[in-house]
């Protein structure tokens, strides 16, 4: 399945020319997370917690833990176990949130690290199409899907517009186009 894959991605102006892909989750491919998936819930089943404490959706893996050592051991548990099956672990995308929920705002002290190297501290970070924020409020989440819909909404304005369309199939065309992508994945 992964053998000589070629891909191009459609843009504004069209089609761009075919290229190869040699690394990497196929993005965009119906099958691609299926294996990827089996294998990784293999890999790491002796590891796993249950959700909410240990998330995963394709090459997305969220870990929760209460303080900040446990944090750390857990992400040197799962970097170990990936890198010992030659699976590449991404320091750069690495990141973690502290969730700031009560009064001890302030209290934290010091970095969390992959071995010596500091991983990056996020006020706020999208996972699956929503954005979850530090201190457990919705409002980037809610603005982030407001412009999703506008966007939307301006390339369909030709659409929307048009006095030839009727009312019926233009709410239709709402609800399909501009709808969705503002509640795309709400549920998460």
């Amino acid at each position: 399945m992964y053998e000589e894959v070629v891909t191009c991605v459609r843009t504004q102006g069209g089609l761009t020319k075919n290229f190869s892909i040699t690394v990497g989750l196929h993005q965009g491919s119906a099958l691609s997370p299926y294996p990827f998936a089996l294998i990784m819930k293999v890999m790491t089943e002796h590891i796993q917690d249950e959700v909410p404490w240990c998330m995963l959706f394709a090459d997305n893996i969220v870990l929760v833990e209460k303080t900040k050592e446990r944090a750390k051991a857990k992400l040197e548990l799962w970097r170990n176990a990936l890198e010992s099956q030659s699976f590449h672990f991404s320091r750069s995308k690495t990141e973690y949130m502290k969730c700031t929920f009560s009064q001890e705002r302030n209290t934290y002290i010091g970095d969390v690290t992959i071995g010596d190297q500091i991983v990056k501290k996020s006020e706020r970070f999208r996972y699956l199409g929503s954005i979850i924020q530090n201190d457990g409020e919705i409002d980037n989440d809610v603005i982030s899907r407001i412009q999703a819909g506008w966007v939307k909404w301006r390339n369909a304005s030709d659409v929307l517009s048009d006095r030839k369309i009727s009312s019926k199939i233009k709410g239709k065309f709402y609800k399909t186009v501009v709808k969705l992508a503002m509640i795309y994945d709400a549920e998460c």
